[in-house]
């Protein structure tokens, strides 16, 4: 049963996390669903830098992305200036820069703009391509199999796994060079795209596991 003992661990850090320390945790956060999903084979990976995740041999490289709108990612960022300030004249244009993006401060957190299913596809798409061309470097260096791990920090819209399919090849396709397999790990799953054949799947995890993960990531992220 869901107790949300893990959720109650992640209020006690004491700061939230500033941009260049949310993209670590991502990369970890990654590599803890990879390791819950699959066990062993992930368990010789580690977070490096370029590519974000690989073996220590250094054959399989997996770059790591946030699905997230520019707007989204300003909300963020002023958010955790907000938390961090005392100084009330500049709290409080934080605050309107946040509104300025559609998001607002609520008494317990923060709102983001609503979304619909057509702009989350676009989210998803443009994750993709802002890493695409990461590939020619890294097969410049060796890799003979790279992958990409798109996180999501949330439950997407429901869609069916063909169109989610549908739209990551519609991407793909404006490139002769591809990754050979893509992740989308989202809040309470994780979707693997074997590209270079066609298959797609999808594995779902339980809430306390997922917040479980969460939380591992949040630690290794404070280090």
């Amino acid at each position: 049963m869901y107790d949300g003992d893990y959720i109650e661990r992640l209020l006690l850090f004491e700061k939230p996390l500033t941009s260049r320390f949310r993209k670590k945790y991502v990369e970890f956060f990654a590599l803890e669903i990879l390791q819950y999903c699959y066990g062993d084979f992930y368990k010789k990976f580690n977070v490096y830098d370029s590519p974000d995740l690989c073996d220590k041999e250094r054959v399989v490289g997996i770059e790591v992305t946030e699905a997230v709108t520019i707007e989204e990612a300003q909300i963020k960022s002023e958010f955790v200036k907000y938390r961090l300030e005392n100084d009330n004249s500049k709290k409080e244009r934080r605050r309107q820069i946040i509104e300025n993006n559609g998001g607002r401060v609520e008494k317990f957190g923060l709102s983001y703009p609503v979304k619909n299913s057509e702009s989350e596809i676009v989210t998803f798409q443009n994750a993709i391509r802002k890493k695409m061309e990461k590939l020619s470097l890294y097969r410049s260096r060796g890799f003979k199999t790279l992958g990409l791990f798109i996180f999501y920090d949330e439950p997407p819209i429901p869609i069916k796994i063909e169109l989610l399919k549908e739209c990551f090849d519609q991407v793909l396709n404006e490139y002769n060079d591809k990754y050979d397999f893509l992740y989308f790990g989202y809040s309470c799953g994780l979707v693997y795209y074997d590209i270079v054949n066609s298959d797609i799947q999808v594995k779902i995890i339980d809430r306390s596991d997922y917040d479980k993960l969460m939380y591992a990531a949040r630690v290794k992220t404070d280090i």
